[in-house]
């Protein structure tokens, strides 16, 4: 065999190799693509039969005053979750396109801590898990940022900490002034994050896997919307866990005007 015969299989066979390496790839995101879509209309489906065992039984078996109220809640709280995946879903495609612009404004520092809080107070009392807060008095008296987004951070974060962390936990709200800005501090007592996962925690589709190795449910954006919107404040986001001990969040947003300028 001559060496150009040589020099041509030779060839042919790196791409061959990488025609398959290609293949695998794109294997494994359409394995993944059909995964998300799985757990996104998993968490679409929850709610809505949910709204329409309440709505059945308030039009066919007429409860009394009492329980209609408390049927209208729960068809309530799931209009509002399916309304949350739905604007995460469409607000992380426009931010990763770069098609959804911040509309700053100032909102109170201390209203935006108390509204989040009081949002999942009830989620946790359900949960079995105790609610702390620590607060900076040199805090800023307002925040200049989204008042849509922004507070969506604090949400996530909130809600992902009672996810993960078992009856009789912690998940507490710190904030503090940080560099002339403000630093927030998401952190819980839960089952924690393993090393080799932690630099994946806020890639898109990723979910927590629990001491079991199996991921609990959920779409996987949660945390990736947390980093575009951490982002595009100008802000950073970052992570520190044990396994079996909890896990802490930790972001940092700039002040329009740096505190004690």
């Amino acid at each position: 065999m001559s060496p150009t015969e040589i020099a041509v299989g030779a060839g042919f066979l790196v791409l061959a190799v990488l025609i398959q390496r290609t293949r695998a790839r794109a294997e494994r995101i359409d394995s993944l693509r059909k995964t998300m879509n799985e757990a996104i209309i998993h968490d679409l489906k929850n709610p809505m039969t949910s709204i329409m065992g309440c709505l059945s039984y308030l039009l066919h078996d007429k409860p009394a005053e009492a329980e209609r109220e408390k049927l209208l809640a729960l068809a309530l709280h799931g209009c509002r979750a399916q309304m949350t995946l739905l604007e995460t879903l469409v607000d992380t495609n426009r931010l990763e396109q770069g098609e959804l612009s911040l509309r700053k404004t100032e909102l109170d520092t201390r209203h935006l801590l108390n509204t989040c809080l009081d949002d999942v107070r009830g989620a946790a009392v359900r949960l079995g898990v105790q609610l702390k807060e620590e607060h900076s008095a040199l805090l800023p008296p307002t925040l200049h940022v989204d008042p849509d987004l922004f507070p969506r951070v604090l949400l996530n974060l909130l809600h992902n900490a009672l996810k993960y962390t078992p009856a009789g936990g912690t998940v507490s709200l710190l904030t503090a002034p940080r560099d002339g800005g403000v630093r927030f501090e998401v952190r819980d007592t839960g089952i924690g994050i393993s090393p080799e996962n932690i630099s994946r925690l806020f890639n898109k589709y990723y979910r927590v896997e629990g001491p079991d190795q199996t991921s609990r449910r959920g779409s996987g954006l949660g945390l990736y919307f947390c980093r575009l919107v951490v982002e595009a404040h100008g802000g950073k986001i970052a992570v520190s866990s044990d396994v079996g001990r909890g896990t802490a969040i930790v972001f940092d947003i700039p002040c329009a005007v740096p505190i004690g300028a």
